[in-house]
């Protein structure tokens, strides 16, 4: 039987959850060269809300919790196919040829659509876990000292207790259909920043003629299948492998990164007073479980 037992309340329980939830944060940058194109997105992110259940079976379940992206901004590069329009006499001089021209140009090249969508809210649907306890020994703490000394240099050892993820299931990144207007104002805005500063609006005209309509100028040269902001999802998601980023972060920040509880070892009892030291036991084989109503946490009183 052990000699120590604690325990914490499902209410306790939750609230010391929400702490460690709302200190995870995420963030990371990538591109990538894809044929007919090249991407690249930033991310930082948050999580909020989420329902959390302790089981009988010694598990906890963590669902609907939310992704809150504080920051979400892709770009897609391209190269736009080139043409030219060639010179040609407006108003002609019947001595010297011409009086007025058009001088022609040509258009094409490299151009690059940014897409920003922060402030937009994904799940995480499912995560499942159990309690773990590990003892933590400070790597600052020097080898001679006493634990007294570890304590007055703040440098205790720990056993901590880490809500250990089975499972982490982040959704789709439910990015909305209006992705698709965004893309098609940042390409007309790019085309736009080509057309030479003296370029009259007829001539514009004739170019946007010519390209015709921009969302499917640009599915066309990315070789989209189907829906863009299904598209922009599959990239960030899938090909990018945030999902799986996200997924691996969460994971590790729960299980080893943030710890639900801690106790100091050896754990003080009684404290110092002006004439005598600390009164603290060592804490050996600590065991931490859950049920449906309490965290129950078991201990033994080592030498």
């Amino acid at each position: 039987m052990a000699h120590v037992t604690i325990a914490a309340s499902n209410k306790a329980f939750q609230l010391l959850f929400k702490i460690i939830r709302d200190h995870f944060t995420f963030s990371k940058s990538d591109s990538g060269n894809f044929g007919p194109f090249s991407a690249s997105y930033d991310v930082a992110l948050h999580l909020e809300g989420g329902s959390l259940q302790l089981n009988d079976d010694n598990t906890i379940e963590v669902t609907d919790m939310d992704i809150v992206f504080d920051m979400l901004k892709a770009k897609v590069c391209f190269n736009l196919p080139g043409f030219c329009i060639p010179s040609f006499c407006i108003v002609p001089d019947p001595w010297n040829g011409c009086l007025v021209g058009f001088p022609g140009f040509c258009i094409g090249g490299p151009i690059c659509a940014p897409i920003d969508l922060s402030g937009l809210v994904s799940e995480v649907s499912d995560v499942k876990a159990g309690l773990v306890a590990h003892y933590f020994v400070d790597p600052g703490r020097d080898p001679s000292w006493t634990d007294l000394d570890a304590e007055l240099n703040g440098k205790s050892n720990l056993w901590k207790i880490f809500i250990d993820p089975t499972l982490v299931q982040v959704d789709p990144i439910d990015i909305p259909a209006t992705v698709g207007n965004l893309l098609e104002n940042a390409v007309k805005d790019a085309i736009n920043n080509l057309f030479p500063g003296w370029l009259p609006g007829w001539a514009k005209d004739i170019i946007w003629a010519f390209l015709g309509p921009i969302l499917d100028l640009i599915k066309g040269i990315l070789n989209i299948v189907g829906e863009i902001n299904e598209w922009l999802s599959n990239l960030l998601g899938t090909t990018f492998n945030l999902l799986g980023l996200i997924e691996t972060a969460i994971a590790e920040y729960f299980a080893a990164k943030n710890p639900i509880y801690s106790f100091e070892d050896p754990y003080p009892i009684l404290d110092p007073t002006a004439t005598l030291i600390p009164v603290k036991i060592p804490i050996r084989d600590l065991l931490a479980t859950v049920n449906s109503k309490e965290m129950i946490v078991t201990a033994n009183v080592g030498a």
